[in-house]
C-alpha cells in the first residue's frame, strides 16, 4: 500500500475537505478511466470483505463497535501515508473504504438472511471438543 503502484517519497498532502475527491473525480473523469476505476471502485471493492469481521468474529458483530473500530483503523492508515510521504491522507478514502465495508457486512447479512451463504463458523470453539468423534 505505501510502496506499491510506483510511489516514491515525496511530500505528504492532507485532504480534509469532505467529497471534494470524490467530486473531483465524478466531474472530470470518465466512469470507466483507471484513475476513476482505482481511486473510487477500487476504494470501495477492496475493504468490502472487511464487512465479513462483523458476522465472522463474535466479539465483532457489533456494527456500531466494527464501525468505530474500522474507521479508526482507516484514519490511522490515512495518517501514516501523510507522514511518510507515500501518498495523500484524503477524508474521501475513509468515506469510501467505510462505505466498502458496510455494503460487505450488509450484503453477507442479507445473503445469510436469504440463506445464500450459510454461516456457521464460530471462530471462538474450544479445541478439545472440536474434532470428537463417537463410535
Amino acid at each position: 500500500m505505501f510502496y506499491g503502484c510506483g510511489r516514491h517519497p515525496e511530500f505528504g498532502f492532507l485532504q480534509l475537505n469532505p467529497l471534494q475527491s470524490i467530486t473531483y473525480f465524478l466531474r472530470y473523469n470518465n466512469f470507466f478511466s483507471e484513475k476513476f476505476m482505482v481511486n473510487i471502485v477500487g476504494n470501495i471493492l477492496v475493504f468490502i470483505p472487511f464487512g465479513g469481521l462483523g458476522l465472522l468474529i463474535k466479539k465483532l458483530n457489533n456494527l456500531p463497535l466494527l464501525f468505530f473500530l474500522f474507521v479508526c483503523g482507516i484514519s490511522m492508515i490515512e495518517l501514516a501515508q501523510y507522514y511518510t510521504a507515500r501518498g495523500t491522507a484524503d477524508i474521501d478514502d475513509v468515506f469510501l473504504n467505510t462505505f466498502g465495508m458496510l455494503i460487505g457486512y450488509f450484503g453477507l447479512k442479507v445473503a445469510t438472511w436469504m440463506n445464500i451463504a450459510n454461516l456457521k463458523i464460530d471462530l471462538n470453539y474450544d479445541q478439545t471438543t472440536a474434532y470428537s468423534y463417537t463410535r
